[in-house]
């Protein structure tokens, strides 16, 4: 046999060389594709993040700044809430309503011509009429006194009275007072109508709907200061959301929405067209008035004199003028249901 000459020995370590080349090409090349991979998955990740982002910004905005009735009814199609171009993408937010009180939000966020993200959210918006159809008694309270010569009246609560218009047009206040013999009196209602429950913080001693006492303070058109009437004198006048806290002595007259966070004393000559919502008790002084309904978290006296004349209407009438209130309010928690395309349009 002949041995191995220099020529064949350069020949194999060219081999071994072009061997080496060639693992080291594959190891660059997928070094190099998991490099890209890596940054389009980055890339991908990035779009994700802030088309959510947008989605969210969307949905704050929206309960943030929208004020008044929806627009959305039950069964029909999701509307417009607001949408906005912003650098990089743009956001619009959508309402389908559930139910008479509780709405789906759905805010959908775009980075560039992709397929938008969405973020959605519970939402409970007051409904006025449900609101008053859902009390069952024109004085709902733990404990209530009527006087000799105090008067507690409990029929015609859909008619018209002077500055009250009817309302028995309304098939779901015609539906709850419509018939004959309903309650002068009755206990309250359980939560989440009234009262604490354990599930929501801060809903202990009075609310209205997912209002919590803090947050029709801060809502409140008009505030009384404590055990001193503040000297309006309008019988006529629709004054929205009246708030008080603690001992409250009333010895005005108007309509809306009266609230109290403690005890609440209507003096003599007072005069309230609407719905009263107190947490403690609620004292009727002789000759003071009330037209509509009461919400008491304890006792409720009528004093010799004093009437309380039942009306839905009234009530109605001042839920409607308390404008504040109509705005919708995000429920605890969030889902996320992206990224799909919701084909709502």
């Amino acid at each position: 046999m002949k041995g191995v000459g220099p020529r064949d020995q350069k020949g194999f370590a060219l081999a071994l060389a072009l061997l080496a080349l060639m693992v080291l090409a594959g190891i660059v090349s997928a070094a190099v594709a998991a490099a890209v991979g890596q940054v389009r998955s980055a890339s991908a990740a990035g779009r994700v993040l802030v088309s959510r982002t947008k989605a969210r910004a969307g949905l704050e905005t929206i309960f943030a700044e929208t004020v008044g009735r929806p627009a959305s009814f039950v069964g029909g199609p999701a509307v417009a809430l607001g949408s906005d171009t912003v650098p990089g993408g743009s956001w619009r937010v959508l309402d389908l309503r559930l139910s008479r009180e509780f709405h789906l939000f759905m805010g959908e966020g775009w980075v560039g011509e992709g397929i938008p993200l969405r973020d959605v959210r519970m939402a409970w918006w007051m409904d006025p009429v449900f609101r008053v159809a859902a009390h069952q008694a024109v004085i709902e309270s733990a404990h209530i006194h009527v006087g000799a010569g105090a008067e507690l009246r409990a029929d015609s609560l859909l008619a018209e009275r002077p500055g009250v218009l009817p309302c028995g047009h309304l098939s779901l206040l015609a539906g709850a007072f419509g018939h004959p013999g309903f309650p002068a009196s009755g206990h309250l209602p359980g939560p989440p109508e009234w009262g604490s429950d354990s599930s929501a913080s801060g809903f202990a001693g009075i609310r209205l709907g997912w209002f919590t006492a803090s947050a029709l303070g801060e809502l409140a058109d008009r505030h009384l200061s404590e055990s001193i009437p503040s000297g309006l004198r309008c019988p006529t006048c629709w004054l929205g959301l009246v708030v008080g806290e603690r001992q409250v002595d009333f010895g005005e007259s108007g309509g809306g929405v009266l609230v109290v966070d403690g005890d609440l004393t209507l003096l003599r000559g007072s005069f309230w067209r609407g719905l009263i919502l107190a947490s403690g008790d609620v004292t009727f002084r002789g000759s003071s008035r009330v037209l509509g309904l009461v919400r008491a978290g304890g006792s409720v006296t009528l004093e010799p004199g004093s009437v309380v004349d039942g009306s839905a209407c009234a009530a109605f009438h001042g839920l409607q003028s308390a404008a504040s209130l109509a705005r919708p309010i995000p429920l605890p928690g969030r889902s996320w249901a992206g990224p799909v395309s919701p084909g709502i349009s």
